[in-house]
């Protein structure tokens, strides 16, 4: 467990309350917004993603029990990707009992089997979080993949990545 809040303890407070747009400075009286760029978005959802994690692991007691998720595109081998997933999952000191793969590449994470079968058991108490390689696993789309954290959060679920936001 010690290994596991070991990542976590750096993240400030300060940057979740960050939004993903920003005035700009021709409009900063008018309330306009511009993108943030991709870089900085990314490590807002780093920071959001290991808020959630941080928060609800310092609740269990013991090793946190996840399931490996894996979304594989063009009936590719989830092999590799599983394999990512697990050995980051053995390095964090989770108890892994699960693995769910979808294999039909569906954009909108709703609309996956395998994902739904995973909030399940978030929601029935079986699993505490999920393990991906990365956040491509649930979506490259920034309001998407938050929009995720934040289902997964509602489903007292967190999700750690072998490989962080800012490196996919």
């Amino acid at each position: 467990m010690s290994q596991l809040l070991e990542g976590v303890a750096g993240v400030e407070e300060s940057l979740l309350p960050a939004r993903s747009t920003a005035p700009t400075s021709s409009a900063a009286g008018s309330g306009e917004r511009r993108p943030v760029p991709a870089a900085e978005g990314s490590r807002w959802l780093s920071a959001l993603r290991l808020h959630i994690l941080r928060s609800l692991t310092a609740t269990i007691s013991g090793r946190p029990r996840v399931a490996l998720y894996v979304l594989v595109k063009d009936s590719g081998s989830a092999t590799d990707r599983r394999a990512i997933a697990l050995a980051h999952a053995a390095r964090a000191g989770f108890e892994v009992a699960e693995t769910y793969v979808d294999d039909e590449w569906r954009a909108d994470p709703a609309a996956r089997f395998a994902l739904a079968r995973a909030y399940t058991a978030l929601r029935r108490g079986e699993i505490h979080g999920l393990v991906a390689a990365s956040r491509v696993d649930i979506s490259s789309c920034d309001s998407v993949y938050e929009q995720e954290l934040h289902r997964l959060q509602a489903a007292d679920g967190f999700l750690d990545l072998a490989l962080d936001e800012t490196r996919i």
